[in-house]
Formats: structure tokens, sequence, C-alpha cells
């Protein structure tokens, strides 16, 4: 082919005026106003974040995006990004060991890389975990463990049925679950992150680092807040205060070296069905906690945020279940792009209560069809040079700084978290956009728009439920809908 080869070279050139002169004339005919010099407005929209995102993006040559694996890390933690796939994270919920067991070997045959395991009040208790994993083989499939207020018990449990395993420290993989300040938020016990606590925590993010080369100590859990109906600039900016807090108190309390600090951290995030912000939401979630890690003096590859996906759980609806499968498929689909580690892809029947067999078999295939039939993991960073993605990632990466270092600005997060202001603020947040469902402002398939007529749900066991306190409720957008829905005397029709 010819080296001045251009494409369309016989049509001339577009520009933005001549772009801007054509919406001019579609938008006079609506009879909308709108300024002169900008016609596009009348066709922008506006995000809960306060984002305006406009109709028409072009790259900006300007843009400085680096490159993956290298600050600030926008592009992806790493330079090889996820061409071999990432993290397939079945959870495990059943409260009975030897279902959550067998569970656990079915998800593993069925192709899940790691479990995350459900631990304590509302899951399997800490003393059965040897029987949860029995025939797991700990030094191929990784383990994450969330086990609330027992994590401490949970970590030494797990470490001592690898030791009588006799499996090498360095093949362990995954994560510990530590997170007390995730449990104040949850309970508004202040006292769970004293300084014994912090001293606890840190002594283990210590030898987790030195000894457990691939585990991580601490899980910034921001599904609590999301789940509450954060803003995805709320929850970015609950998990880097957060995270500033686990740094500070294991470099001040445990005096830990800041590159082993950041070893230790992993962030939990909601995905949902809105794909841009999920793929920006990701993306400038990396680009946030590499300003963290540089105002910390950090340059290492420690610095690059872990970041495991979990697809949204107040997206999710219990009638018409079935469209759930859409609805997380296209969450994994942009959680991937944006280059997620880890992914966790919940149960077509999740709000319904345990998931049986059906479900949790699709749970685990929609990452594998992404992966193996759509090949979204062959490119590293498929949405990069995007004019919309960029524009929208760095937008978001500065409303969610906004929110951290206001956060700061009040004492830290534990701060924030006991005066109550934190809450107040998710809270404003969820009743906007509650109020935009009820009103049908904001579509929800199969509850507002397009119900299904007499509908017969399917029956599930109930769902053990771990006791959340009044701050951060965990919420579904349809829930009310449903609810009423239900309630009416001929079934709402």
């Amino acid at each position: 082919m010819p080296d001045d080869l251009v494409l369309a070279a016989e049509f001339p050139s577009a520009t933005m005026e001549d772009w801007r002169a054509l919406v001019s004339k579609i938008v006079a005919k609506s009879g909308a106003e709108f300024p002169p010099d900008a016609p596009e407005q009348a066709l922008a929209s506006t995000t809960r974040d306060g984002i305006e995102i406009s109709p028409l993006y072009v790259p900006d040559p300007s843009a400085e995006l680096g490159l993956p694996g290298q600050a600030p890390y926008l592009r992806g933690r790493t330079a090889e990004g996820l061409r071999t796939g990432w993290d397939i994270v079945a959870r495990q919920t059943s409260p009975d060991p030897k279902v959550a067991n067998e569970q656990a070997l079915e998800d593993l045959a069925g192709g899940a890389t790691s479990l995350w395991l459900t631990l304590g009040e509302g899951g399997v208790p800490v003393a059965d975990l040897p029987q949860v994993l029995d025939e797991v083989m700990l030094d191929v499939a990784g383990v994450h463990l969330d086990a609330g207020t027992e994590y401490q018990a949970a970590a030494q449990a797990f470490f001592d049925l690898a030791m009588e395993r006799r499996h090498p420290f360095e093949v362990l993989t995954g994560t510990l679950g530590f997170d007390p300040i995730g449990l104040i938020a949850r309970t508004g016990d202040a006292e769970l992150f004293s300084m014994p606590e912090q001293e606890a925590v840190s002594a283990q993010g210590l030898k987790t680092a030195y000894a457990y080369r691939n585990m991580r100590t601490v899980t910034v859990d921001a599904l609590i807040y999301h789940e509450a109906g954060a803003t995805d600039a709320q929850e970015l900016g609950i998990a880097l205060a957060t995270g500033a807090e686990y740094l500070r108190s294991f470099t001040e309390v445990g005096g830990m070296p800041t590159g082993i600090a950041f070893s230790q951290i992993d962030f939990r995030l909601g995905v949902t069905v809105d794909q841009f912000a999920t793929i920006a939401k990701l993306r400038a979630g990396r680009r946030c906690w590499s300003r963290v890690a540089e105002l910390s003096r950090l340059d290492a590859p420690t610095a690059g945020m872990r970041q495991h996906a979990v697809t949204s759980w107040p997206m999710m609806t219990r009638k018409d279940p079935w469209t759930n499968m859409l609805r997380t498929t296209v969450a994994t689909f942009a959680a991937a792009v944006a280059g997620a580690d880890s992914i966790t892809v919940l149960p077509f029947d999740a709000a319904l209560g345990l998931p049986d067999t059906l479900a949790r078999r699709v749970a685990r295939n929609i990452p594998h069809l992404l992966i193996e039939e759509s090949h979204v993991a062959a490119v590293v960073d498929p949405a990069g040079g995007s004019g919309y993605v960029e524009a929208l990632s760095e937008r978001l990466a500065q409303e969610a700084w906004k929110v951290f270092t206001e956060i700061e600005a009040g004492g830290g997060i534990l701060a924030v978290l006991a005066d109550g202001s934190l809450a107040e603020r998710v809270a404003a947040a969820r009743e906007q956009r509650l109020a935009a469902v009820a009103a049908g402002e904001e579509t929800v398939l199969g509850v507002n728009a397009f119900p299904l007529e007499g509908e017969k749900l399917p029956e599930r066991a109930p769902a053990p439920v771990r006791p959340t306190g009044d701050a951060f409720p965990r919420i579904r957008w349809s829930e009310a809908l449903e609810n009423a829905t239900l309630e009416a005397p001929d079934g709402g029709r």
C-alpha cells in the first residue's frame, strides 16, 4: 500500500464549525433553546456527579495518557494488561459448609480461578473453613476471605490450613479481607480500628508482605458505599480516603516501608450497566491512587491500584430476573475493558435469595464468553484514545479527588464516619436517584418499563444477610417499585 494513503481523501475535511452548523439546524427545528456558539449544549446530559456529557468528543492531542503499567496507570496496572484473562472470582454465600464446599469445587471445575468466601456472621463459621476448602488446591486457586469482624481468626485458620497441607507460602494467592474501617461504616463501632486493632492489622501486613508474597492483607470494600447509593465519584473518593488511612496506619503505626504498604491494599468496586461510566470509574480510580503514591513519594510498580470489580447489587432486579444476565454481561465487559484485575459476576437470581446451579453457571460463563469468544482480553486498554472515554475518565478523576480531599479536610475517613457527614452525603445522592426511578425518569427494564404481565418469580431459599447499620443501607434501585407491585391486590396490573 502507498505510504501516503489517506482514507476518504477525496472528501473535504469536516470541521467542528461544520458540525455545529448542522446541529443548529436540527436543534432549531425542535424548538429547544441553545447558545448560538454551542448548540450542542441542547443535546448534552449530566451525570449524578455533575459531569456534563457532550454529544460529540474528539481526541485531545495534548492529553498525557501514559503507558500501560506506568504511572498514572490510567491505561492499566500492568504492561501486559489482561491478555491472559482476568481473575474470575466466584462468591460463595451459602452458610452450610458442605454446600459451600460443593459449590466451590463446582465453580473451580467450571472455570472460576478464585473463591470469595463469606465467613463468620452471615456466612460459614470460621471454624468450618477447612471443610469449605476440602479438596480445593490452594496452590492453584486464589482465596479471598470476607469474615467481617472475625478477619484475624479467618486469616489464621487459612494459614494454618495451608501449613497443614505443606504449601509453600509464596504459592498462596488472594486477599485476607481485613477492612476494619469498612466494618465501622457498617456497624458504627469506632473501636474496630482502635490502636490495638491498627497494630494487629499492621503486624499482619508485614507478615503477609514478607512471608506470603502473593497475598494482600487489606481490602478497601467500597461496595459498602456503592450499595448504599453513592455516586461514582463518591465511591472512588471514599475508597481513596480509606486507602490513605490504611497507608498511614501501616507506615506510622507499623513502621512499614511505603512501597510494601501499597502492595498490601486491594480495592473492591462496583461496576454497573452504564458501561462508559464504569470504564471511566476504574481508569479514574487508578489515576487517583497513582497521585496518592506520588504524594507519598513512591515510584514503584506497587503504586498501581489493584481492583476487584463486582457487578452491582443495586442494579439487580427481583422482577424479570433474567434481564440481570444482560446487566451483568455489560458490567463485566466494561470492567474488563477498563482493566480490572479480578471480576465477580453476581448470579442473575441473587435478589431472590441463594442462587441456583444454573444462575451460578451463567455467572461463571459470562467472563469466559468475553475472554474466549469475544476476545475482550486480547487488547491492552481497548478504550484508550477514545475522546469520550479519556475526557470522562479525567473529569471523574477530578470529581473523585475533590471528594477525597474534602474527606481529608474533614479529619479523614474515620472522622466523617463518626460525625455522620459522609452518611448524609451518600443519603442525598441515594434519595435523588431513588426519586428519579420512582418518577420513571430512569428506566429499569422489566420493572417500570415492559414489565412481564402475570410473572411468576422463581423460588429461592433465603440468603443470609449480614447486619448493616442505618448509615449505609444496602439497597436496590427497583426495590420500592417491586414491593409496590407485589403488594397490589391485583398484582399491580
